[in-house]
C-alpha cells in the first residue's frame, strides 16, 4: 500500500490538522452510544448526564494520546467499550459504586496480566468459535437495551417506523458511502435523525447544567462485590480479545515492527485506562477495529493525528455546553444507533464464521448455539428468581452474557474437546 505519511512520520502541520479532525469526526460520534448509560444512571438529572458524557470524552480522549506516544503507538481509534455496556445494565442493582469499583478492579487485573507475559497463553483459549460467541452474546443482550430506548418515550407506533427507517437508511449510507464518508456513518445518522425526529416531535429545553458539583461527583466511593467483580472480569476477558484483535488488524498494514511488545503495552494501557474510568464512575475504553479502513482510505498511517484527535476529545469534555446539547438526543435516536452495532457485530460474527471456516460440523454449530440459548434463557429468567438467589453469585448466574461466556468455554475446551480427541 502506498502510503502519504508512514506510522512514526509527522505530516505537515495544516495536514497533521486534518487527518486530527478525520479521526474526530469518526470517534466523538461513538462515545454517544453511551448517553443512555448517564440516561439510566441519572435518569432525573440532566447535570449529571452532562458529567458523564464529559469524564467519558476526557478519559477517551487521553488514553487515546497516551497510547499513540508511549503505548501500541499505532493509528487506533478508541471509543467505550460495548461488552461493559452489558455489565453495566445487568448489575444495576448492585449499585453505582459497586459497579465501577468493579471495572477499576479489573482494569488492574488486565494491566498484571498484560506486563506479566500471559497474553499468549490467555490468547490460546479465545478459539474462533469462542469469539464468534462473544460477539452475538454481546449482540444478543444489548437487544432489551435498545428495544427499552426505542419505546420508552412517544408514539410507539411512529417509534416504530422511525427505527426501521433510520437503521436501514444508515446501512444504505453505509453500502452508498466511499472513502473516508463511509466512517461518518454514525456522524450522519445523529444528525438527520434529531432533525427529522425533532420535525414531528416538541424539542426539548436545554436544561440548566451550570451548577457547582462537588468532588465526590467526580470520583466514586470504592464499594466492593466479589461477584460484581467476578462478573466484569468475564466481560474484560472479551474486552481484551478486542484489543487484541484491533492491534493486531492495524500493524501488518502500518508495517509495525515488534509486533508482541506493542500488544504488551497496549493491553497494558487499556487496562489503566479503565482504572481510570471506574475511578472517575464512567465506562472503560479499548481499541476499536475499524481503523484499518481509515487508514487505507486516507493513506495516512501516522500516529501523531490520534494525537490531535485525543486533544479535541479533551477540549470537548471542558465543553459543558456542547456536552449539554448531546443530552437532548431521542431516546429513540439512541436506541438505533444501539440497534446499527448490534447488526455490525452479529455481522462480524458472520464473516468470521466464514472467513475462519469455524463451523464445519453440526458439533461446532452446537458450540455456539448452546451457550446462545443459555444466555438467552438466564436472560429472560423472573425477577423473582433473581432475587431469590444468594448474593455472591447472583451478578454471575442472572448475567446472561457471562453465563454464556462461561459455557462456550466448558463446550469448547472440555466437552467436545474430549469428544474430538
Amino acid at each position: 500500500m502506498n502510503l502519504k505519511y508512514t506510522l512514526n512520520e509527522r505530516p505537515k502541520f495544516n495536514h497533521l490538522l486534518m487527518y486530527g479532525l478525520q479521526w474526530l469526526v469518526i470517534s466523538a460520534p461513538n462515545v454517544l452510544t453511551c448517553a443512555m448509560l448517564g440516561k439510566i444512571q441519572f435518569f432525573d438529572d440532566p447535570a449529571m448526564q452532562t458529567l458523564y458524557l464529559q469524564k467519558l470524552y476526557f478519559v477517551v480522549g487521553l488514553v487515546m494520546i497516551v497510547q499513540a506516544l508511549f503505548g501500541h503507538k499505532l493509528p487506533l481509534v478508541i471509543g467505550p467499550a460495548a461488552v461493559l455496556i452489558v455489565g453495566i445494565l445487568s448489575a444495576q442493582s448492585a449499585g453505582f459504586d459497586v459497579i465501577y469499583t468493579s471495572i477499576a478492579i479489573c482494569g488492574v487485573v488486565l494491566f498484571l496480566i498484560s506486563i506479566s507475559g500471559l497474553l499468549g497463553k490467555i490468547q490460546k483459549i479465545f478459539t474462533p468459535r469462542i469469539i464468534i460467541t462473544i460477539l452475538c452474546l454481546i449482540a444478543m443482550t444489548l437487544a432489551p437495551v435498545f428495544m427499552d430506548l426505542i419505546f420508552k418515550t412517544g408514539s410507539m407506533v411512529f417509534n416504530f417506523f422511525f427505527a426501521l427507517i433510520t437503521v436501514t437508511l444508515a446501512f444504505a449510507l453505509n453500502h452508498v458511502l466511499r472513502g473516508i464518508w463511509k466512517s461518518t456513518t454514525l456522524v450522519i445518522l445523529v444528525a438527520l435523525g434529531s432533525v427529522v425526529y425533532y420535525l414531528f416531535n416538541p424539542v426539548p429545553e436545554l436544561a440548566d447544567v451550570n451548577g457547582s458539583f462537588k468532588m465526590s461527583d467526580f470520583f466514586i466511593r470504592p464499594e466492593f462485590n466479589m461477584g460484581v467483580i467476578l462478573s466484569f472480569l468475564i466481560c474484560f476477558f472479551a474486552l481484551l480479545i478486542n484489543e487484541l484483535g484491533s492491534i493486531q488488524s492495524i500493524y501488518g498494514l502500518v508495517n509495525a515492527d515488534h509486533a508482541e511488545k506493542r500488544m504488551n503495552r497496549g493491553c497494558a494501557l487499556t487496562g489503566l485506562g479503565n482504572t481510570l474510568a471506574g475511578m472517575f464512575g464512567v465506562i472503560g475504553p479499548v481499541d476499536y477495529s475499524l481503523s484499518p479502513g481509515i487508514v487505507a482510505t486516507s493513506g495516512c498511517a501516522s500516529r501523531y493525528p490520534i494525537v490531535v484527535c485525543g486533544i479535541g476529545l479533551l477540549i470537548c469534555s471542558f465543553s459543558t455546553s456542547l456536552v449539554s446539547v448531546l443530552t437532548l438526543l431521542p431516546d429513540v435516536l439512541i436506541g438505533v444507533m444501539l440497534l446499527y452495532i448490534v447488526i455490525l457485530q452479529l455481522g462480524a460474527a458472520f464473516n468470521m464464521m466464514t472467513e475462519t471456516k469455524a463451523i464445519q460440523t453440526f458439533e461446532h454449530a452446537l458450540i455456539v448455539a448452546i451457550p446462545m440459548g443459555i444466555g438467552l434463557f438466564v436472560s429472560l429468567i423472573p425477577s423473582e428468581l433473581s432475587n431469590s438467589l444468594p448474593p455472591l453469585v447472583r451478578p454471575i448466574l442472572t448475567n446472561g452474557f457471562v453465563m454464556g461466556v462461561l459455557f462456550v468455554v466448558f463446550f469448547e475446551h472440555l466437552v467436545f474437546f474430549q469428544r474430538r480427541k
